[in-house]
């Protein structure tokens, strides 16, 4: 059995326990905090989740001074992270019979549809027949990604449009 121990951290904002990579560092410099991408600064580290909770209240905290510049680093990594993971889940799932892509396909298969993912910068008039039937069914839906991300889970130039039809995969991506 092999007993290997990783480094584990606190946040300073809601104190959860954690691996040390699952946080972003955060190091005081001249009475103010700085980023520590690389978390290499010789400084005490002082760590946060990488949550968009953790994130805000750590702009409003009165003892940890950081700008807003460092706050937005964070974010930025956070936010390309998140869209990452998302994509990667639907590439993983793109050869089930879960998943629907493009409007006219999405449209046909609407009744056994449970999350609607839109891209962004889907046309506007192919968003109003979207959004008007997830409304009347009562499907979720989000707007993840550019049609070219969304292109590439498929291995295709663009999609506007991805649908899942298993309903637990469809609670997981929501949750």
């Amino acid at each position: 059995m092999n007993n290997l121990s990783f480094p584990e951290r606190t946040c300073c904002i809601c104190k959860d326990k954690k691996d040390k990579k699952e946080f972003f560092r955060i190091v005081e410099k001249n009475g103010n905090y700085i980023f520590d991408n690389d978390q290499k600064e010789q400084s005490r580290g002082t760590y946060i989740c990488k949550t968009q909770e953790c994130l805000q209240k750590l702009s409003k905290h009165k003892k940890i001074k950081i700008s807003m510049e460092e706050l937005l680093k964070m974010a930025n990594l956070l936010k390309k992270h998140e869209k990452k993971d998302y994509l990667n889940i639907l590439k993983a799932m793109r050869n089930s019979q879960a998943l629907s892509f493009g409007i006219n396909m999405v449209l046909e298969d609407i009744q056994h549809i449970h999350f609607i993912v839109m891209a962004e910068d889907i046309g506007e008039k192919n968003d109003r027949k979207i959004v008007a039937k997830a409304k009347e069914l009562g499907i979720p839906y989000i707007y993840h990604g550019t049609k070219e991300q969304l292109g590439e889970v498929f291995s295709k130039d663009e999609i506007t449009v991805i649908a899942v039809k298993n309903k637990k995969i469809a609670r997981g991506l929501i949750n």
